[in-house]
């Protein structure tokens, strides 16, 4: 017998309508044969593939199913958890070989590949927004636990996370010509385990090209002049 975590998938309807939906149930005793006859009513799907320019490497984004485009498009995204990506696939059409981006559950809601007007490093690596952590603790990873800014080599190896853990990823830049990212989270200030307008929004530059050279932007004391000018100036009547 094999056991299948989280992962068994179920037909069911929508509210709105008939088409039938992933869902997630308890853990259970499955023979090869139900495993087998699950994937084949649910299938997964490889994406559009992309090449690494000047390269032999290709990228195969693997997703949960067909139409997921119309999904994705949709407001039933979020509720229904589906990732835009699970994993991604990485060929290497010199050799033949292949091999997986990670082999734990992630959702990845984006990449970038063949990065332009950057420093050496980034000219040959892949960022990534990736999800890995159930913030929240309700056993699902889904679109309320943060996404993280994580880099790789073009071949898919060496996945690491740049972005500071239980912080959420809002948007990232990379500083022109140099190997240096800055980017913007949102921090759970008030531990409520959900990142919403209330939290703060941190600023942060990387250098690629020097170890341990992560840093706040704006640094606390910086963040307290900003706030102390703002309120004098436009909150206090004149």
């Amino acid at each position: 017998m094999k056991k299948l975590l989280f992962i068994i998938i179920l037909f069911f309807l929508s509210c709105n309508n008939d088409k039938p939906r992933i869902g997630v149930i308890e853990e259970r005793d499955l023979t090869q044969t139900q495993i087998d006859s699950i994937l084949n009513e649910y299938n997964f799907v490889y994406s559009d593939l992309t090449f690494i320019d000047s390269t032999s490497q290709v990228l195969l984004p693997i997703t949960t199913q067909k139409n997921y485009e119309k999904r994705y498009s949709s407001y039933e995204y979020e509720a229904e958890d589906y990732p835009r990506y699970w994993n991604i696939l990485f060929f290497n059409s010199d050799n033949d070989t292949t091999n997986l981006l990670i082999n734990s559950k992630i959702r990845i809601a984006d990449f970038e590949c063949n990065i332009k007007n950057s420093g050496p490093i980034l000219r040959n690596r892949i960022l990534y927004k990736i999800g890995d952590k159930d913030y929240n603790k309700d056993k699902r990873l889904n679109y309320e636990d943060p996404l993280h800014l994580f880099i790789s080599k073009i071949d898919g190896s060496e996945l690491v996370r740049l972005s500071p853990l239980n912080e959420n990823l809002e948007s990232y830049k990379i500083v022109p010509k140099t190997d240096k990212i800055i980017f913007r989270t949102s921090r759970d200030i008030d531990s409520d385990l959900n990142f919403d307008k209330d939290d703060e929004l941190i600023w942060y530059q990387i250098d690629l090209s020097e170890k341990n050279s992560l840093k706040e932007i704006v640094n606390p004391a910086n963040r307290k002049l900003i706030e102390k000018l703002y309120f004098e100036q436009w909150l206090v009547k004149e």
